[in-house]
């Protein structure tokens, strides 16, 4: 133990405490803390700054954390042990390990990216010096230094980054705490105390960073520091994960719900005839069908169309913000009575327009008669009406924007799923947005909406191509397993594990399609929609019915020709996924240069897995004649026509 180990315990409802328990909580005092003492909570501490990103040590190290990692390592000793080819989940399990440490990095890189193109708003910039009290003296001292119980001086225009309980104030002292969704105008004393659980922003002997003295003086204790203040709490509660992220995660719970429910049948099958590898079997179900890294290719995602929108001057503040904005079915301006709007008509797109004027629920009445839009007076309860437009999406996950251009637009921001400002609006107001456009121009809202969209539309189609091979090999391995047979895991590895992702992938990368703005809003609300579910059906369907039917009429109960069946319903297997992905692009294959090499790298190994030799006995197939073939591919595309006639209809 060291003698600050005392500090560790941040979580103190410091609001709580009067000024002499506060101070000896920190064993600090009014005069405040020696030069020394300073310095050694520094280095105890750490320096007062926001880390820029994840250390690359953790993201390196974040496999070795995984507890699944050593289950599988763990099962794949054992199989090799008992002469499974334990090998190769190792290999697939480091590959994908790999991958996404790759993605991690790479997310880290194009954030930062991002963070040097945003805007650079210079307004109210916080001061990269304080005064403090050290030694019983004022002294300037660069804001990193701060540690926990300094004593700090604040005056007029300072903007603390660190949380303070107040200890002295003047009697004109005013905070600004609308940053934060408070008040603009606020009166801090110092001899107040307040119940425990009392929100954060009505405790009135707190001054929390983000916050801005308008007027007055005051001297606070320092209580939280860097990513502990209620600053960054507040901003990771509100902006954790987007819907998407939600929505993938349920999805993969349902995976491995399925998952579990088919691997105990099969085992359960294979238990009553005896087949001795029925535990590769499951093993390779589950490292082939589970859906590896599809979070960190979302969050991938996201990030790639914050950078693309910051090219063109249009700041998405967080991930979760384009989500929102694919999302949105009304978008309200809140104008003035003098104002000129031009705005594009969205309503192909699913998107209304509604309005909020400062002006008299009358004059608001004939304004919406002139521009022809429902508008409302800013004045009547404004936040209730924007609660009542989000109330009438019910349960669905349509949103609404709200677009800003003042301090006291912040509570409506906030209370809207997309808060919107331009760049010239004031610091307060931007930190309070969602999405920060170069100008007060509305025809930039139809580039971030597209984008939102192309975002979404991206991820749909790897999660139904992913899910739906994934819930093919499941349900495979079943049939295969009750006629009494063994399906080879190393052929369940390949196609799940590794041809699947190579063919998803490059989904990703394609250019953003302007038709997206064209279709109706509702496609972009959720993806776990009845129709993306018979979708996946359909696909799972027509791919099992065209490797029964392969395997089937090749092999007509005879054992001599199994081998070649099999090998045959393996090819198919393979092409249903390269038909499947070429399907639901939205460019054509010769377009998308990604998707047209994984096509051609996944088609010449299934080629060399069945006709060369070392190969072929590697995934238990034989060398197949070229009409054998025909008839294998031919039976894959079976996937690609549905497809082609669920997009007919």
């Amino acid at each position: 133990m060291t003698k600050f180990d005392f500090l560790s315990d941040l979580q103190k409802p410091w609001h709580y405490m009067d000024v002499d328990r506060v101070l000896a909580t920190l064993e600090s005092s009014a005069e405040g803390l020696s030069y020394v003492n300073a310095r050694q909570r520094l280095r105890f501490l750490g320096a007062n700054k926001l880390p820029r990103s994840r250390p690359i040590g953790k993201v390196l190290l974040q496999p070795f954390l995984d507890p699944l990692t050593y289950i599988l390592l763990s099962a794949a000793i054992f199989l090799q042990w008992n002469g499974a080819e334990g090998w190769a989940l190792i290999l697939v399990g480091g590959l994908h390990g790999v991958i996404g440490v790759a993605i991690a990095l790479w997310s880290i890189k194009t954030r930062e990216k991002v963070s040097r193109d945003r805007l650079q708003r210079r307004q109210h910039t916080p001061s990269n010096s304080v005064i403090v009290l050290r030694d019983r003296e004022e002294m300037e001292i660069p804001s990193r230094d701060l540690v926990l119980g300094d004593i700090l001086v604040l005056k007029e225009g300072d903007r603390p980054n660190v949380d303070l309980r107040v200890l002295e104030t003047s009697e004109d002292l005013r905070i600004n705490q609308t940053n934060l969704g408070g008040e603009a105008i606020c009166t801090k004393q110092a001899d107040l105390t307040f119940e425990e659980k009392t929100p954060p922003l009505e405790c009135s002997n707190m001054i929390y960073a983000g916050t801005e003295v308008s007027s007055g003086t005051a001297k606070g204790i320092v209580i939280a520091t860097s990513r502990f203040t209620q600053e960054q709490a507040a901003l990771i509660k509100e902006k954790p994960f987007s819907v998407m992220h939600s929505e993938l995660r349920q999805l993969r719970q349902v995976w491995i719900g399925l998952l579990l429910l088919v691997t105990t049948t099969a085992i359960g099958f294979a238990w009553q005839r005896s087949i001795t590898i029925n535990a590769m079997t499951a093993a390779a179900l589950i490292v082939s069908t589970y859906p590896q890294n599809l979070l960190r290719i979302a969050t991938q995602v996201q990030l790639f169309g914050m950078r693309d929108l910051a090219k063109q001057r249009i700041w998405a503040r967080f991930p979760s913000t384009l989500d929102a904005i694919a999302r949105v079915t009304k978008i309200v301006p809140i104008v003035e009575s003098d104002v000129v709007l031009s705005f594009d008509n969205l309503s192909r797109a699913g998107i209304e327009w509604r309005g909020l004027i400062r002006a008299s629920e009358d004059d608001a009445e004939a304004f919406s008669r002139v521009i022809g839009i429902e508008t409302h007076s800013y004045f009547e309860a404004p936040q209730e009406r924007i609660r009542q437009w989000q109330g009438e999406r019910l349960k669905s996950a349509q949103a609404v924007a709200v677009i800003g251009n003042d301090v006291e637009d912040i509570p409506l921001l906030r209370t809207a799923d997309v808060g919107i400002c331009d760049r010239t609006c004031c610091k307060e107001l931007q930190d309070s947005a969602g999405l920060i456009l170069p100008k007060e121009d509305f025809h930039y809202l139809p580039i971030a909406i597209l984008e939102g969209r192309a975002i979404f539309d991206r991820l749909q189609r790897i999660a139904l191509l992913t899910a739906s091979s994934s819930f093919t090999l499941a349900i495979l391995t079943l049939m295969d397993t009750a006629a009494g047979f063994s399906i080879p895991p190393l052929q369940l590895i390949w196609v799940g594990a590794i041809a699947t992702p190579l063919v998803a992938f490059p989904l990703i990368l394609e250019p953003t399609h302007e038709n997206l703005l064209l279709q109706p809003a509702y496609r972009f609300q959720t993806m776990l929609r009845p129709s993306n579910y018979l979708r996946i059906l359909l696909a799972v369907t027509a791919t099992i019915t065209a490797i029964s039917a392969v395997f089937w009429l090749k092999y007509q109960g005879q054992a001599a020709l199994f081998s070649e069946a099999r090998s045959m319903a393996f090819i198919t297997l393979g092409f249903s996924q390269i038909f499947h992905a070429c399907a639901i692009a939205r460019r054509s294959v010769f377009g998308n240069l990604p998707l047209l090499l994984s096509i051609s790298f996944v088609s010449i190994c299934q080629i060399v897995f069945v006709q060369f030799p070392w190969f072929s006995d590697l995934m238990a197939t034989i060398p197949l004649s070229g009409i054998e073939w025909a008839i294998a591919i031919l039976s894959a595309t079976a996937v690609f026509w549905v497809q082609e006639l669920i997009k007919t209809g």
